[in-house]
């Protein structure tokens, strides 16, 4: 499975030559007294845990305040930055300026590497074309942890679309019912494990939360045998052709918010996912890819 792999940063200390602090009892991991202080200091927030007699009370409201503010304008330069490099001769238009005030005051905080560059992505969509990324969306986004941003991106990766309308969806299993007999006997169904390709079950509980995933699993009406369903994953789009009649899909649908979140994103394949797919596709449809030609697995 081609799954892209984040590099988690890791701190080192300087390990001294003797080693008196019964804190640190290993010169790779540090204790939790030392990282709490760590972070304090970091925040300049640390002034009863070191004692520092240096500053009063104002003098050290006043030096936090300038260093996130510092923080902030470093966080906001960096956005832009990365907007203007992906940015070539394309049409601009007009932003809303209560928009980009609104970005502004969100994007000020995102401090980490990997999400500056998704609001970045963001700014440029909508400095093309103005009105692509909405309040709500913004809202959203600043409150997703990088963990929360992962799997939805792993859940984009994953999705497919299918019928009349573009709307990103995750297909969950296919169904088929049992000729005239199908009124007294259950359909059978074949799962599609997203749980297998990173997905399980509680990750897509946490997309609920977050609003980015529509709670209720949806099922297609009866796919006709005399015209074909259009399907499409990613950036390849097939036709489905059931063998037999009585054929449905079962989905998740991705919410509006999460719609637009995943429109910034693109589109990349999981190959092994995608082999998967069609292995279960062909199960039950013939499907085709390009002019006509059949896949067969």
């Amino acid at each position: 499975m081609n799954q892209e792999k984040k590099e988690v940063p890791v701190d080192t200390p300087a390990v001294p030559a003797v080693n008196t602090n019964k804190e640190d009892n290993s010169s790779h991991i540090r204790s939790s007294r030392t990282r709490t202080k760590d972070i304090a200091t970091q925040y300049a927030i640390a002034h009863l845990i070191t004692n520092d007699p240096d500053r009063d009370l104002a003098e050290r409201t006043t030096y936090r305040l300038q260093k996130e503010t510092q923080h902030q304008q470093e966080n906001l330069e960096r956005i832009f930055k990365l907007a203007y490099d992906s940015c070539s001769d394309e049409t601009a238009g007009d932003p809303d300026p209560d928009w980009l005030y609104h970005f502004s005051c969100l994007a000020r905080n995102i401090r980490n590497a990997s999400m500056q560059k998704l609001w970045s992505r963001i700014l440029k969509q909508e400095i093309i074309s103005p009105g692509s990324t909405s309040l709500k969306a913004l809202d959203t986004l600043k409150n997703m942890t990088q963990r929360e941003a992962q799997i939805f991106h792993r859940a984009c990766i994953l999705t497919c679309h299918f019928g009349n309308d573009n709307s990103k969806k995750l297909l969950t299993s296919i169904k088929a019912r049992h000729g005239g007999l199908s009124l007294f006997r259950s359909p059978s169904t074949d799962k599609l494990a997203l749980g297998n390709f990173q997905l399980p079950y509680s990750n897509l509980l946490v997309l609920m939360d977050l609003g980015l995933l529509l709670r209720s699993e949806l099922e297609s009406g009866e796919i006709s045998i005399e015209s074909p369903l259009a399907f499409g994953y990613q950036d390849t789009n097939y036709l489905l052709r059931p063998i037999k009649k009585g054929i449905t899909l079962t989905y998740y649908r991705l919410s509006p918010t999460g719609q637009e979140i995943a429109n910034l994103l693109g589109t990349r394949n999981n190959e092994s996912y995608k082999e998967s797919l069609l292995e279960l596709l062909c199960k039950h449809f013939i499907v085709e890819q390009g002019a006509g030609s059949q896949i067969n697995i």
